[in-house]
């Protein structure tokens, strides 16, 4: 039993380091509509963007497409993922993605809104 719960931990720590996400950087801006979704729209931080990856939930595209806005305008970047270098983009409307070794992760943010919030409003 005692090597059965050793077990148990063992997959756990590897799960959680599966996720493991460092050395997150924004990189570049891009928007297919700049009148509505502007640079202020989605300004995170080379530490919020990574914020953004530990808070948000892995989902279908089909989630996005069906129960979330999917914004013009989006940060792009590079992170490591288990120390494999990927591509990453994050949208005004908290969603996102990453790429990694061809293959793509979609992800959405509920818990986000604080990250999303302009520091010149208000």
């Amino acid at each position: 039993m005692l090597l059965a719960v050793f077990a148990l931990a063992s997959c756990a720590k590897t799960d959680s380091q599966s996720n493991q996400i460092t050395d997150v950087y924004v990189e570049d801006f891009g928007s297919t509509d700049i009148k509505t979704c502007r640079p202020s729209d989605v300004d995170l931080s080379n530490a919020q963007a990574k914020e953004y990856f530990l808070r948000a939930r892995e989902v279908e595209h089909k989630v996005i497409r069906d129960h979330y806005n999917y914004a013009p305008c989006h940060i792009e970047g590079t992170l490591k993922q288990n120390s494999t270098v990927c591509e990453w983009e994050i949208r005004a409307g908290a969603t996102g993605h990453i790429k990694c070794n061809g293959a793509i992760k979609y992800y959405v943010c509920d818990t986000c809104d604080d990250l999303f919030t302009s520091k010149t409003s208000k």
